[in-house]
């Protein structure tokens, strides 16, 4: 009986070590992820700072970058018009595109 017991404290103490090194995996993904997504928004805020100096419109894309608050699923939906659209029921492939 000692010996299933051992076992089994073993084994559940090497899960809860595996379960903290990815749990420290996934904290540095996610904040390489964060300077990703910091680094692309500096790059279009400095692209629309060269249009503006240009004088031409701003095309920025700032408002298509999703971002993420804390405590957030890292699952972050594309705003809608990112989606592409499916076909109409009933309509073949020849009548969508003649």
């Amino acid at each position: 009986m000692a010996t299933v017991l051992a076992k089994f404290q073993e084994t559940h103490r090497l899960q809860e070590e595996q379960y903290l090194g990815f749990r420290e995996e996934l904290r540095t993904i996610s904040s390489t992820l964060g300077t990703i997504v910091g680094v692309l928004k500096e790059v279009l805020n400095t692209r629309r700072d060269t249009v503006a100096l240009q004088g031409a419109p701003d095309t920025s894309l700032d408002d298509e970058l999703p971002t993420t608050s804390a405590g957030a699923s890292g699952q972050e939906a594309l705003p809608q018009d990112h989606q592409h659209p499916t076909p109409s029921r009933g309509r073949t492939t020849s009548q969508m595109f003649p």
